[in-house]
């Protein structure tokens, strides 16, 4: 019998940490955190940046500087990345920027166009992938490399931001690094002829989750064609058909053009009555300013009797860090941060929730839906990428457009308090199993709030399964399936 689990050692880098946390939870994989692994708990372990040594017992993956510790080679220094690559890989014919340096590490070379080499039984990357993903966890694409590429009237040029990335701007990069792992843990479980057991995050039957967010920055009519009726008697708001119309929306509100959260109570209240999420549109100055956030944030919080607040920046004065830190002053529930370009994108490389430094969860935006083809694409790219975004909508039918394009691709659509919650309770998961050459069995430890779940389990021929499974609170769940 053989055990199936992951292990991660611990690394010494709080960043990588994160990164190594974030990477693997997205990718739904069974793991553990350990300062060492246990060849009678863990089929396969990864031992990212940072790593002190520590004996190495069962096939594993060496990351980086990690790698080059252990097994030596030589480091190649590049200059300008961040923030710009430092060169591109291509695994499964998808095209990969990294940045940073990059190891040319001993060992038998494995990709032609991809730095990974198999050393003994173990398999050595040959960048720091997690200090990449760090990188853009810490909001770097926007922050900071993104500065030099505005046009004159301070809005993206897409363009410039596809050459400057090397992948389009609806790739999210984080993702990649994610898949390239996941590669070679396939790789490795394949050799060592182990299935690899992952958990789909999103509820069984939805390809994706996605949060539909309408900033307020006005409460009168949506800009829909003219009508006389307006003028002959009171025409319903555009927010108020909204409420009344639609479900699962998440409305962020602050100080508007033609009004305040004080003067609009009665509807903010009527908001929540109606099972939808109230949240805080804060200005381009509470990102840094602890104060006037805090101003803000009392202001819809008192009206609301309740904190816990989600916060959807307008703009960042200074950087996404400087954004998070601001929301987490006032505790906030997640904050939405990051400017959109005009095309559909990941400005932030990712295309899942994160908690950059332990600050606040943030959750990723996909783009601007304004009409009924970006409101199709937008639900497409959630769709194949398969994450967990929120998607800002500017008036009435472009909301209905989007939630029409969302069911039809099979998206759960739900505010992104119940996208948290479903990512970390996933997460938190736990599972045991066995493998005896025919059979996969294990014990599932289900969390309070998770009911049911689906495993994707991956033979070691590479043939997919997917099974439903009905947790109880509180009680284990046993699997035995043929494999």
């Amino acid at each position: 019998m053989v055990l199936t689990n992951i292990a991660a050692v611990r690394s010494t880098d709080r960043d990588v940490r994160d990164a190594v946390r974030h990477t693997l939870n997205s990718l739904g994989l069974f793991w553990e955190e350990v300062d060492e692994p246990d060849p009678l708990k863990h089929s396969v372990a990864v031992f990212p940046e940072a790593t002190q040594f520590v004996p190495v017992t069962i096939p594993s993956i060496f990351v980086g500087e990690t790698a080059l510790s252990y097994y030596g080679g030589e480091k190649n220094e590049v200059k300008r990345s961040p923030p710009e690559p430092a060169g591109f890989m291509v695994v499964d014919k998808v095209k990969i920027p990294y940045f940073g340096v990059k190891y040319d590490l001993e060992g038998e070379r494995l990709l032609r166009q991809a730095p990974l080499y198999s050393k003994d039984s173990h398999l050595l990357l040959g960048y720091d992938l997690f200090r990449n993903v760090s990188y853009f966890l810490r909001g770097a694409e926007s922050s900071l490399g993104l500065k030099r590429i505005r046009t004159s009237d301070r809005r993206f040029n897409p363009k410039v931001l596809e050459e400057l990335r090397g992948v389009p701007v609806t790739t999210p990069l984080v993702d990649l690094h994610a898949r390239f792992l996941l590669f070679a843990i396939l790789f490795l479980h394949k050799r060592e002829r182990l299935p690899l057991i992952m958990k789909q995050i999103p509820p069984s039957g939805y390809r994706g989750g996605m949060s539909i967010s309408v900033p307020v920055y006005r409460t009168g009519s949506s800009r829909l064609r003219f009508d006389l009726r307006r003028f002959l008697r009171r025409a319903e708001s555009w927010l108020e058909r909204l409420v009344k119309g639609a479900e699962d929306l998440t409305f962020f509100v602050g100080r508007g053009e033609d009004y305040t959260p004080s003067k609009i109570r009665e509807l903010l209240i009527t908001m929540e009555e109606s099972g939808h999420e109230v949240g805080l549109l804060a200005s381009v100055r509470a990102s840094i300013d602890h104060m006037s956030v805090a101003e803000e944030y009392e202001e819809v919080a008192t009206i609301l009797k309740r904190g816990g607040i989600g916060i959807r920046f307008r703009g960042v004065a200074s950087t996404l860090m400087d954004a998070w830190k601001s929301a987490a002053y006032v505790e906030a529930a997640y904050a939405l941060a990051g400017e959109l370009a005009d095309e559909m994108g990941f400005l932030l490389g990712t295309g899942y929730p994160f908690k950059a430094q332990g600050l606040v969860w943030n959750v990723p935006l996909l783009g601007r839906v304004s009409g009924r083809s970006s409101a199709s694409r937008a639900a497409e790219l959630a769709a194949r990428w398969g994450g967990m975004m929120a998607v800002d909508v500017l008036d009435d039918l472009s909301t209905f457009s989007l939630i029409r394009a969302a069911k039809e691709r099979g998206l759960w659509v739900a505010p992104p308090t119940a996208l948290l919650e479903r990512y970390r309770a996933v997460s938190d998961v736990k599972g045991t199993f066995r493998y005896d050459r025919r059979y996969l069995e294990g014990k599932l430890m289900p969390y309070s709030q998770v009911k049911d779940l689906q495993l994707r389990i991956m033979n070691p021929e590479g043939r997919d399964s997917v099974i439903r499974v009905d947790l109880e609170d509180g009680r284990p769940h046993e699997i035995r399936i043929p494999v």
